[in-house]
């Protein structure tokens, strides 16, 4: 993972140097501080290589043993599906993962947070590699300046809001953790790109078991970093799951052969549990 630094330029001229478009800001806090999460903060994001995925599902075993994931649910999982009219076929695995969505247009917030009953939250504080500090909004499920989307089980009341408005289905309920405001309910989970691990400078536990570097993590922030430079290079502003939905999603797809769309099944939401059938 690339070293966490202060970004050499702005983010809106990296955003455009890579084709995707500046959504986000505004989430993050207002006025002049919108200005300084565009210029401090990194921008955490994940691309996925669909030429080097082979479907061993090594991700999804070692984000389990990293967050202690309940049996028989997941945080990412990888749909397998065949592609093509015989004989000219062709197997593909598509990763799958919370987006940490930059927002749609009007209020750069994603449709998770902004479905939350208890965001926006108390004033927080985002500190960042130089030394500046961020003023940011929490919640039961929040988004931090550096674009990762977050749940608090403390203050979440078990409601679901939040797994509905998921366009994606890769939210589901924690059978083993409390909601914290309604101790008698089930708290929401989902990915959270092992935050500790990116605290402290080592890759999410999926990109590091990762045995064919089909996944690459860094800070788009960053010109410099291989997302950034993959995003620019193939062109991966538009290479996400369901661009319709207007969400910016922040998880982008190499994918030459154009099987992205083919590939991926619209799930229930609320049921990233029910991925037996595609474990070998």
């Amino acid at each position: 993972m690339n070293k966490i630094d202060k970004p050499k330029i702005g983010r809106r001229n990296v955003l455009k140097g890579a084709g995707v478009t500046v959504a986000g800001a505004a989430a993050l806090a207002t006025g002049t501080e919108v200005a300084e999460a565009a210029a401090t903060a990194p921008r955490w994001v994940m691309v996925m290589d669909l030429r080097k995925c082979i479907g061993c599902r090594a991700c999804t075993v070692a984000c389990k043993s990293e967050n202690d994931v309940s049996l028989g649910r997941f945080r990412t999982v990888v749909q397998e599906k065949t592609v093509g009219t015989f004989p000219n076929t062709k197997k593909g695995f598509l990763p799958i993962m919370c987006n940490h969505c930059e927002g749609n247009k009007e209020d750069g917030i994603p449709p998770c947070v902004k479905a939350c009953p208890e965001y926006p939250g108390e004033r927080l504080t985002f500190k960042t590699a130089d030394g500046g500090k961020i003023r940011y909004r929490g919640g039961a499920t929040y988004k931090r300046p550096d674009g990762l989307v977050l749940i608090d089980s403390e203050l979440c009341i078990g409601c679901g809001k939040c797994i509905d408005a998921c366009p994606y289905g890769v939210r589901s309920f924690n059978p083993f953790v409390k909601a914290g405001k309604k101790p008698e309910k089930q708290a929401a989970d989902k990915c959270d790109m092992c935050k500790e691990r990116v605290a402290n400078g080592i890759d999410p536990s999926c990109v590091n078991t990762c045995q064919g570097r089909a996944r690459i993590f860094g800070d788009l922030n960053d010109p410099n970093s291989e997302v950034a430079m993959l995003v620019k290079e193939h062109n991966l502003a538009k290479n996400v799951l369901l661009p319709e939905e207007g969400t910016d999603p922040h998880v982008f797809y190499i994918d030459p052969d154009n099987m992205l769309k083919d590939l991926y099944t619209k799930r229930e939401k609320g049921k990233l549990d029910h991925y037996v059938d595609l474990i070998p």
